[in-house]
C-alpha cells in the first residue's frame, strides 16, 4: 500500500493547513488471481517461444512447473504451440509437440472427487473431440496403489 500527503495551509508557515492522505490498497480477488495466473502461463509460453524460435529444430526445452500450472494443458505447455503459431506461422509445433509428465500425482492434484486419479476433462461421448488429458505420462517415484488408477490411459 502507498500513501500521498499533502499539506496546504496559510502562507505564515505556522503549520495550521489541513493534510490529506489517501491509501491505494490492492484487494486479492478471484479476477484478480486468475489474470494473474495467465500473466504469468502466458510469459513463460512466450519466452519459450521466442528462445525455441531461434534454436536449430528438435531443440529440447525443459520446464520444470507446479502439477497445477500443467494439468490439463491449462498453463503454459498448452499455450506454446498458439504462441509458437503466431511468431512463426510455418513452425510445425503443435499439442502433440508438447509433452507433459506429472511427477506422483494425486487424486486431489488431479481434481478428482474419488480416490482414483482423474485422467481426462470432457469425456461425454457428445465432446469427446474436446477431451483433455491431465498429462502425456504419470511418473511414479514409487509403486502407485493399483486401486488409484482407474484405467492405463490410452487403455480404453
Amino acid at each position: 500500500a502507498s500513501s500521498n500527503a499533502s499539506s496546504s495551509g496559510s502562507g505564515g508557515g505556522d503549520g495550521g493547513g489541513t493534510t490529506a492522505t489517501t491509501t491505494n490498497a490492492v484487494e486479492d480477488t478471484v479476477g484478480g488471481y486468475f489474470a494473474e495466473r495467465i500473466l504469468v502461463h502466458e510469459t513463460i509460453a512466450t519466452t519459450i517461444a521466442r528462445y525455441t524460435s531461434s534454436k536449430p529444430k528438435n531443440t529440447l526445452v525443459l520446464t520444470l512447473a507446479p502439477t497445477k500450472d500443467v494439468r490439463y494443458l491449462g498453463g503454459p505447455n498448452g499455450r506454446i504451440p498458439r504462441i509458437l503459431q503466431t511468431l512463426n506461422p510455418q513452425t510445425n509445433v503443435d499439442e502433440e509437440a508438447v509433452t507433459t509428465i506429472l511427477l506422483n500425482p494425486s487424486a486431489s492434484t488431479t481434481l478428482s472427487k474419488s480416490r482414483f486419479l482423474r485422467l481426462e476433462i470432457g469425456t461425454a461421448p457428445s465432446n469427446l473431440k474436446y477431451q483433455t488429458k491431465v498429462a502425456d505420462y504419470l511418473w511414479f517415484s514409487r509403486m502407485p496403489k493399483v486401486n488409484m488408477l482407474p484405467r492405463m490411459m490410452n487403455g480404453f
